[in-house]
């Protein structure tokens, strides 16, 4: 049985991980409709020192590193399935690494009303992801001295 501080962590998990597939959901989308970026106003020229030519390889990476795998992470979450805390951290990193590669790519992509909250997002994430671990660990520990 979850303490109530650790369902709270749990439900504000959820909350962040279906928030986050949600818009990469709809990010990418919107790429692969339109893989010149015109559709979200993000020029080609940002690209130019990269190997790609279009945008369509990063919707792809979006969609499953980013999209898909926070609605399934969720998914473990809610059914709390073993290790969920891992796959919490797991999208965390994921998010911090997939922000950083934009930046890195090309510093014109920093846009901070949609980069700053999101690496917000990510260390929430990786900290949640660790805080239940702890909680679940801890549980466990007292349950074995228990009996």
């Amino acid at each position: 049985m979850d303490t109530i501080k650790t369902k709270v962590y749990r439900l504000l998990a959820i909350a962040l991980l279906f928030f986050l597939g949600f818009w990469a959901l709809i990010g990418s989308s919107a790429l692969l409709a339109d893989p010149t970026g015109t559709l979200l106003q993000i020029p080609l020229e940002y690209l130019k020192d990269s190997s790609f030519e279009d945008y369509l390889i990063p919707a792809i990476v979006l969609l499953l590193t980013i999209g898909i795998s926070s609605i399934l992470i969720a998914t473990t979450v809610i059914r709390k399935i073993k290790n969920y805390p891992f796959f919490i951290m797991i999208q965390g990193t994921l998010l911090l690494f997939w922000l950083t590669a934009q930046l890195l790519l090309n510093m014109d992509f920093y846009t901070p009303y949609l980069h700053i909250p999101f690496y917000l997002i990510g260390i929430l994430l990786l900290s949640l992801g660790f805080i239940i671990k702890e909680e679940n660990g801890q549980k466990e520990y007292n349950n074995r001295e228990k009996s």
